[in-house]
């Protein structure tokens, strides 16, 4: 086996998104640890703008569909052409053209998925097939709960390993609130409540808003930021607006690229993710800088906010739940302080992007020996 491995990273992701920023930070992790990365991904996307800045080579990769076949063969002329040592899917859409690719190609490298999300697994042959092929070396699930239902779907045990996604120490670490942020959101002095997070069904800015209702109606003040693709939208405002909240206590910012800056003012980080979601970034990034969390208790998630200790938790979609573990946080400082130790102290520990790279090397070098590579 080579000190030195080639890993073929391949995604769909066009648009930024959690999964894309964890693809990017593992080609850097695997780089400092002497690995030579490729990234193929669609070109001109925010992915593949950020890579080639980064000084990654990036590769056209644009799949249309789950099973499409012109690009499958593309990829695999691609890996015959390449010969790396891995191929590391990140999205589902990869991972059906990876198992295409390695098929048709003379070049056969170790084949690995990440499983990042907790929605149920769809049935059916080839459904079955996209997961439990001999042609898939191993699976990385970002957390305990997302390797439980993969082996409860049918894959071996031993061919599915929980890497948790990691989280930039360095960029997300505990600092004083920022003064720009204050100016530029009209801070004042109120507690911050925020939730950081693309606008859907699913991540649950509903749920916030229902909790953020009852809390206004207990007498407590407090000024709610969303920030997130689409959370500017109208959309979003009309939901604040038919539960009755004043605008003036409302921020919506859209998507960010300044997130550390923006939980330096947060008094308290929420997830309200009702489902999907598998191992919430923005709770991890929060717990990093010291941020106390209140997260639903979906998939993952009671994988880093531990009850009472780092955070709380409560039902998903339960707004009266939210509400309550809201109330306590925002009227306990010493909890808050004492969340706020301890979460940064667990983040070091066991949720870095450095540990992620280490690991995910580790488990590559362990697939290449039983392949015998």
């Amino acid at each position: 086996m080579a000190d030195k491995l080639k890993i073929l990273h391949i995604t769909e992701s066009s648009s930024w998104s959690g999964g894309a920023a964890q693809a990017l930070y593992l080609a850097r992790e695997l780089r400092a640890l002497g690995q030579l990365n490729l990234i193929a991904c669609p070109a001109g996307g925010d992915l593949w703008t950020r890579a080639a800045a980064d000084g990654f080579r990036t590769i056209h990769f644009q799949p249309r569909r789950d099973y499409d076949l012109k690009t499958a063969l593309a990829l695999a002329r691609l890996l015959d052409a390449e010969k790396p040592d891995v191929l590391q899917a990140h999205h589902p859409k990869a991972h059906a053209m990876g198992l295409l690719a390695k098929f048709f190609a003379g070049h056969k490298p170790v084949f690995v998925f990440t499983r990042r999300v907790s929605h149920p697994i769809v049935t059916g042959f080839f459904a079955k097939l996209k997961y439990t092929s001999r042609l898939i070396d191993g699976c990385i699930a970002v957390a305990d709960s997302v390797r439980n239902q993969l082996i409860a779907y049918g894959l071996a045990p031993e061919r599915v390993r929980t890497i948790y996604s990691g989280t930039d120490p360095e960029r997300f670490s505990p600092r004083h609130p920022d003064p720009g942020i204050i100016k530029e959101l009209d801070l004042p002095g109120r507690p911050v409540v925020m939730l950081v997070g693309n606008f859907s069904g699913h991540k649950g800015q509903h749920v916030l808003i229902e909790a953020a209702r009852l809390l206004r109606l207990r007498g407590l003040d407090f000024t709610l930021v969303f920030a997130g693709r689409g959370t500017d939208s109208q959309e979003l405002r009309a939901l604040c607006r038919a539960a009755g909240l004043p605008e003036e206590a409302c921020r919506f910012l859209g998507l960010r690229g300044d997130v550390e800056r923006l939980l330096s003012v947060a008094a308290v980080s929420v997830n309200a993710a009702v489902k999907g979601e598998a191992l919430s970034g923005s709770i991890r990034e929060s717990l990093a800088m010291g941020v106390p969390a209140v997260a639903s208790d979906i998939s993952g998630n009671s994988e880093i906010v531990k009850e009472g200790v780092t955070g709380l938790l409560f039902p998903p979609g339960d707004a009266a739940a939210l509400a309550g573990k809201l109330e306590t946080v925002l009227k306990d400082p010493d909890l808050r302080n004492r969340f706020s130790e301890n979460s940064v102290a667990a983040v070091r520990a066991g949720f870095t992007t450095a540990i992620m790279g280490r690991r995910t090397l580790e488990y590559y070098r362990e697939l290449l020996a039983a392949a015998g590579k």
